[in-house]
C-alpha cells in the first residue's frame, strides 16, 4: 500500500511537471524540464525569434542550486513544489525556485533559508544558470552566449551575455548579489597527475553567497545564512537587442542606477563626460586620494543625468551613484603620456628578464625596447638591449642558415621575430637585421605555406595564432622601404606580400571556420587577428573594390568578436580588455584558469578597431582604440612606473601559484615547453578584479608572461605618433591625441606631444589646417592622413 501511495504521487509530481513546462506571454515563453531546469527560452521579434540554448541532460543544466563547501561543489535535484516552482535542500540549506513573469521578462524567484543547526559560511553558495556557453564546433558555436560582463554592486546586480551574432541576453536583479563565476574546463594532463586547464567555459553561476574577500564594490554582507534564516532574490532574464541599448533596456526592468561611458580614458585637464540613467540622482567624482571633484550635472529626462567633470591629473578616478536606495560605482582613468608609457615599458624588459625558451611570449619585450629606441633613444640602454638580442637570437637560430633550432613548426616565433628584427632594424639602422628577417620569411613561407595560402602547424591552419601574416606583411613594409636606396629589395618585398596575402585570402575564403592552437573553441585570438590581419591588407587596396571587398570581410569578423570584448564595463582599467582566461597557468604559473582582461592579446583587437576606423571613418572604432590603449597604459602603474602583467576580472579566485624558481636553469639557459606551475613550491591565496605581477624577474625559466608587451607595440603603431580630427554629424570637431583650435574655416591643430607628426582628418567640410607650421586644405568626407 505505501509502495502504490509512493509511486502515485511520484506519477502525480511528474505530470504536474510536465503540464506546467510552458510559462509564455505574446512576447516570450520559457521551456522548463520535466527536471526543473529551462530548456531554452524564446523571445519572440518581429525581426523573427531570438532562441537562448540551455543545456540539456547534462550536469551543468539549470538553473540548479549549488553549494561549495569544503572545496567540494555538491547540486540539488529539484522537487516540484507548486506551479512553475521547485525545491531542493543541500546541507540543511533549502533553496526555493519560482518561476515568473516579473515586469514583463521572464524571471525567477530564489529563497535559501537555512533550516540546520549551525550557521551556514560556504564558499560557495547559488545557480549554475545553465545557459549553454559552451562554445566546441564550428558553425554551432555562433549560436552560444559568452558571459561577457557581470557587475555587482553593493545594492543589486546586472550583467549580459552575447553569441556572436551579437544577440545580447541581459540579466538583473534589484536585489544585492554576493559574486559570480564560471566553471572553466579542464584541457590535459602535462605531466600526470598535474592538469592544465582548457578553452572553453562549462557553466557560468550566480553566486548569492560567497566568502570573503570580495572587492569593495561588492556587497560585503552576504557571505553566510545564519539559523532559521532567509534570504530572497528576482532575477529577470531581458532581450536586450542591440547592446548600446542595455541601460536604457534594463532600466524598464530593474529600477537601478547604471553609469554609462562611451570614453573612459583621457589625459590630464581634459573634461570627462558620462551618462547615469537613475531617478533623482546623487552622483560624486573622487580622485585616488577620496578628494571630490567639481561636476557639472544636467538631467536631460526623468531617468538621464549626463555629468561633465575635468580630470585634473594622472590616476584612477571613481564614480559614484545613489538612486532611490540602490549604488553604483565607475572608474575613469587619466593615463601619463605615450612617451613615459613605452619608456617605462622599455625599462620592464630589463627588470623583467627576456629568455631564450620555445616560446616568442618569453621574449615579446623586444618588441618595446627597440620601438622605443626608434623614437626616444637612449644609447646605454638601447645597446644592452640590441646585444643581448643577438645573443638570445643565436642561442634559438642556426647562426649560418638563419633557420630556428628548436620547434620550428611553431612558426609564430618566427613570425613574431621578423617582427622584432624590422623593428631592431628601424631602431638602429643595420641592415644585417633586415636580412635576417627577410631569411627567415622565405623560410616560413617556402616550408609553411600551404597551396591554399595558409601558414600550418602539423596540419592546422596558424595564421591567426599571433598573427603570422601581419609579420609578413611588415617585413615586405620594410623591404619596400628598403628598395628606395636598393632597387634589388623591391622583387623580395613583393614576395612576401604575395605571401602574406594569399594567407590572408585563405582567412577570408574561411567564412569564420577558422583554427588555432590548442583547443579549438570561438577563440579570442583566432578571431581578432585574423580580422586585423584582413583589415591591415584592406588598407593596403589601391583598387576600391578590393578595398571594399576586405573591409567588408573584416568588419564581419570583428562584430562577431564582440561577445569576448568588454565594451560596456563602466571601469577604464578592463574597458576593450578581451576575454582571454587560460594564460594564466603558462604566463605567470597560477591556476585555475581566470579572466585575464586586458591581457598582452587583447592589443590583437585595438589592432582591428584601428584599422577598422582608418578603413570606415566611423568614430567608434577610434573610442575603442583609444580606451584600449588607457586601459593598456594602466597595465604600467600610474603611481610606481613598475609594470603588471594583467588584469583579472573574476571577483574570487581561489589561486595557487608557483613561487619557486628553476634551480637548473639560469636566465639565459634555453628551456622549452610549459612546466606545469605544480611542479614547483606553490602557495594558495584568494583575490578577485586587480593586477597580478609579472614573475619573469625571478622565474628562470620558460613563463610567457612578458607577452604584455604587444600592447605597447600597439600603442607604437597606433597612437604613438598619431593623431586624429573627427568632425562630427553635430558640426563639433574633437581631436583624439591633440588640440583643435577652430577659426571659421582654419583648424589650428597642437599635438599633445612632441613625437606625434602624423595627421589624420576626417571632416565634412574643407578647412585649412595648421599641423607643425604647415599647411594643408583638408579632403572632403574622405578620412585620410593629411600630414
Amino acid at each position: 500500500m505505501n509502495r502504490l501511495f509512493a509511486s502515485a504521487i511520484l506519477m502525480a509530481c511528474c505530470l504536474t511537471a510536465q503540464s506546467q513546462n510552458k510559462l509564455k506571454t505574446s512576447d516570450w515563453e520559457v521551456s522548463i524540464s520535466p527536471k526543473g531546469c529551462i530548456e531554452q527560452i524564446v523571445f519572440r521579434q518581429k525581426s523573427g525569434n531570438d532562441t537562448i540554448p540551455f543545456f540539456r541532460e547534462k550536469e551543468n543544466d539549470g538553473p540548479s542550486f549549488y553549494t561549495r563547501v569544503d572545496n567540494k561543489n555538491s547540486i540539488g535535484q529539484w522537487i516540484p513544489d507548486g506551479q512553475y516552482s521547485y525545491r531542493t535542500e543541500l546541507g540543511g540549506i533549502e533553496c526555493k525556485l519560482t518561476y515568473l513573469n516579473h515586469k514583463g521578462v521572464p524571471s525567477m524567484k530564489v529563497r535559501l533559508t537555512n533550516r540546520s543547526n549551525v550557521l551556514f559560511q560556504p564558499q560557495k553558495a547559488g545557480l549554475k544558470m545553465g545557459i549553454d556557453t559552451y562554445m566546441d564546433t564550428y558553425p554551432t558555436w555562433f549560436g552560444k552566449y559568452f558571459p561577457t560582463l557581470m557587475r555587482n554592486e553593493a545594492t543589486h546586480f546586472y550583467g549580459y551575455l552575447q553569441n556572436p551574432k551579437e544577440h545580447t541576453l541581459g540579466i538583473v536583479s534589484e536585489h544585492p548579489i554576493a559574486s559570480w563565476s564560471v566553471d572553466y574546463n579542464l584541457g590535459y594532463q602535462s605531466p600526470a597527475p598535474h592538469w592544465f586547464m582548457g578553452h572553453r567555459i562549462e557553466s557560468l553561476n550566480l553566486d548569492l553567497i560567497n566568502q570573503l574577500p570580495l572587492p569593495g564594490r561588492h556587497p560585503q554582507q552576504l557571505y553566510e545564512l545564519k539559523q532559521n534564516e532567509s534570504k530572497e532574490w528576482i532575477i529577470s532574464f531581458v532581450n536586450v537587442g542591440a547592446l548600446e541599448q542595455l541601460e536604457q533596456t534594463i532600466s524598464k526592468v530593474a529600477d537601478i542606477p547604471l553609469i554609462y561611458a562611451e570614453q573612459t580614458s583621457y589625459r590630464p585637464n581634459d573634461e570627462a563626460s558620462f551618462e547615469v540613467t537613475g531617478e533623482s540622482p546623487t552622483i560624486t567624482v573622487t580622485d585616488d586620494k577620496g578628494n571630490p571633484l567639481p561636476t557639472s550635472i544636467k538631467a536631460t529626462d526623468r531617468r538621464k543625468t549626463v555629468v561633465r567633470v575635468k580630470l585634473p591629473e594622472v590616476g584612477l578616478y571613481t564614480v559614484r551613484v545613489v538612486a532611490k536606495g540602490k549604488q553604483a560605482e565607475a572608474i575613469l582613468d587619466v593615463h601619463h603620456t605615450w612617451k613615459w608609457t613605452l619608456e617605462q615599458g622599455r625599462l620592464a624588459t630589463l627588470k623583467y628578464h627576456q629568455k631564450p625558451t620555445s616560446h616568442a611570449e618569453s621574449w615579446y619585450g623586444f618588441y618595446t625596447a627597440f620601438i622605443a629606441a626608434k623614437y626616444f633613444p637612449d644609447k646605454e640602454i638601447d645597446t644592452q638591449a640590441s646585444d643581448y638580442f643577438d645573443v638570445l637570437f643565436n642561442k634559438l637560430h642556426d647562426k649560418d642558415k638563419i633557420v630556428p633550432l628548436y620547434l620550428p613548426n611553431r612558426i609564430q616565433n618566427t613570425s613574431t621575430t621578423i617582427g622584432m628584427l624590422i623593428d631592431k632594424y628601424e631602431a638602429g639602422g643595420k641592415k644585417e637585421d633586415l636580412k635576417k628577417a627577410s631569411q627567415l620569411g622565405d623560410w616560413l613561407m617556402n616550408n609553411y605555406q600551404r597551396k591554399d595560402g595558409a601558414y600550418f602547424n602539423h596540419g592546422t591552419v596558424y595564421t591567426s595564432v599571433i598573427y603570422v601574416a601581419k609579420s609578413m606583411l611588415e617585413l615586405s613594409l620594410a623591404e619596400k622601404e628598403a628598395s628606395k636606396q636598393e632597387a634589388s629589395w623591391a622583387e623580395v618585398s613583393q614576395r612576401h606580400y604575395e605571401s602574406a596575402k594569399k594567407a590572408i585570402d585563405q582567412l577570408v575564403a574561411s567564412q569564420g571556420d577558422f583554427e588555432t592552437e590548442g583547443e579549438m573553441t570561438f577563440e579570442d585570438g583566432m578571431i581578432s587577428c585574423s580580422a586585423l590581419q584582413i583589415g591591415m591588407l584592406a588598407l593596403l587596396q589601391t583598387n576600391e573594390k578590393d578595398r571594399k571587398h576586405y573591409t567588408d570581410a573584416m568588419l564581419s569578423i570583428l562584430n562577431s568578436h564582440s561577445c569576448l570584448t568588454q565594451l560596456r564595463v563602466p571601469d577604464a582599467r578592463r574597458r576593450q580588455g578581451t576575454m582571454r582566461y587560460w594564460e594564466a597557468q603558462y604566463d605567470v604559473f597560477m591556476l585555475p584558469n581566470m579572466f585575464n582582461s586586458p591581457h598582452g592579446w587583447s592589443a590583437w583587437r585595438a589592432y582591428a578597431t584601428y584599422y577598422a576606423y582608418l578603413l570606415t571613418g566611423e568614430e567608434k572604432w577610434l573610442t575603442q582604440t583609444f580606451n584600449a590603449m588607457g586601459a593598456f597604459a594602466n597595465l604600467i602603474d600610474y603611481k610606481t612606473g613598475d609594470l603588471r602583467w594583467a588584469f583579472v576580472v573574476d571577483p574570487y579566485v581561489e589561486a595557487e601559484q608557483a613561487c619557486s624558481a628553476d634551480s637548473h636553469y639560469t636566465f639565459s639557459d634555453v628551456s622549452l615547453g610549459n612546466p606545469h606551475p605544480q611542479l614547483y613550491d606553490t602557495r594558495r591565496f584568494v583575490f578577485g578584479e586587480s593586477y597580478v605581477n609579472m614573475i619573469s624577474d625571478w622565474q628562470t625559466i620558460n613563463s610567457q608572461d612578458n607577452d604584455v608587451h604587444e600592447v605597447f607595440k600597439c600603442m607604437g603603431e597606433a597612437v604613438l605618433t598619431n593623431a586624429f580630427i573627427v568632425e562630427r554629424p553635430n558640426g563639433e570637431i574633437v581631436g583624439y591625441n591633440c588640440k583643435v583650435k577652430v577659426n571659421g574655416h582654419k583648424l589650428t591643430v597642437i599635438p599633445d606631444e612632441k613625437q606625434i607628426s602624423h595627421l589624420h582628418t576626417n571632416l565634412k567640410k574643407a578647412y585649412t589646417i595648421s599641423w607643425h607650421g604647415s599647411q594643408k586644405i583638408s579632403p572632403v568626407n574622405s578620412p585620410s592622413w593629411l600630414f
